[in-house]
């Protein structure tokens, strides 16, 4: 079979691998489509900074936002079959551990990320996907298979949501339009959250998220934030920040949008680490802060908001390039940041 893996720093091709073949546990899926995550793309250019730890080890056979048709299954499944339209979970844990027994699957102590970094499981950039059946989710036949695939980078966000008293009669700040904060905040609408500001600098990527459920848009090229902030809030401040920017600069920013008590969550990582830091200001107004980088079974909320109608991801997909052409995608994902949110490889 056929799949894109990067060899080295700036070293990304095609190579030909054996189809997987099950073991009595897991399921093979064709894979239909994958997305191109920012992660991916830094990952083949080398210049993914994520701390001590969290380096790629090359070969890396990347991609870890796919859908597809299961193919074939090990002797000892029992929820899947031939036929069935699946996502996985984007880590390998191994359900046994201290941590899993804990229902911490995040930390598993043999984890494994899925086509980033370390020792990682083979990646969605494929044609055929092996994974455990208990890590694989099926896709209700009203949901389409790329948007299935666009529910990972959402699915952090949501992560990072669930762990905050959001819902009715909390307000939403959500900065940055790529989409972790989009998909994260089309959750947050599906779960009934009043006011959502969203701020970024792109009108064409505002607009996207207008029609996934912001209130009220904010580019920051043209307007302060804060004013902005102040103005729909009565001089009170959000309740929930969302912020997947990856900016550090504005971390000081955030400490004085967010409203006493209130919370901060970052699902972005920053890539360096902070000075000038006015970290007094988080414990004098009581606030919490959040660092959310995705953990298991969100897939499985996010598929069951999509059957109901309580979401819509696929305004996220701007783009969709054959398997073939995988590489000018990755090029795309970088020279097209103005209109760009997610592209989409498709297999078939």
């Amino acid at each position: 079979m056929k799949v894109l893996v990067a060899d080295k720093p700036g070293g990304l091709r095609f190579v030909e691998m054996e189809k997987p073949e099950p073991g009595p546990r897991d399921i093979v899926a064709k894979v239909a489509h994958c997305g191109i995550c920012a992660t991916d793309v830094a990952i083949a250019d080398g210049t993914l900074n994520l701390g001590e730890g969290m380096d790629p080890i090359y070969p890396v056979r990347l991609g870890h936002e796919w859908s597809g048709v299961v193919v074939e299954t090990g002797s000892e499944t029992r929820r899947l079959k031939p036929g069935d339209r699946v996502i996985s979970d984007t880590g390998y844990s191994c359900g046994e551990c201290e941590y899993c027994l804990r229902g911490e699957y995040q930390s598993c102590i043999n984890g494994r990320a899925i086509g980033t970094i370390g020792n990682c499981w083979p990646g969605g950039f494929a044609e055929y996907m092996m994974m455990p059946e208990r890590l694989t989710y099926h896709v209700p036949d009203n949901v389409p298979l790329d948007v299935a695939a666009a529910i990972e980078p959402a699915s952090i966000g949501l992560y990072g949501l669930t762990r905050v008293p959001i819902g009715p009669g909390q307000n939403l700040l959500v900065v940055g339009t790529g989409p972790i904060g989009l998909g994260g905040m089309a959750c947050a609408k599906g779960m009934g959250v009043g006011k959502i500001i969203l701020a970024g600098r792109k009108d064409k990527k505002l607009a996207i998220g207008k029609e996934m459920g912001a209130a009220i848009l904010v580019n920051t090229t043209k307007e302060g934030l804060k004013d902005a902030v102040m103005r729909e809030t009565n001089g009170r401040g959000m309740d929930v920040i969302l912020d997947t920017t990856g900016n550090a600069s504005i971390f000081n920013d955030l400490l004085d949008l967010v409203r006493p008590s209130g919370h901060i969550v970052i699902p972005g990582f920053y890539e360096q680490e902070l000075s000038g830091v006015k970290l007094d200001k988080l414990i004098s107004k009581d606030c919490t802060l959040i660092g959310a980088a995705g953990t298991p079974n969100m897939g499985r909320k996010i598929l069951d908001m999509l059957k109901h109608g309580l979401i819509d991801l696929a305004p996220m997909i701007t783009e969709h390039y054959p398997f073939e052409r995988a590489m000018e995608g990755f090029e795309a994902v970088k020279k097209h940041n103005d209109s760009r949110v997610k592209i989409m490889i498709d297999f078939d």
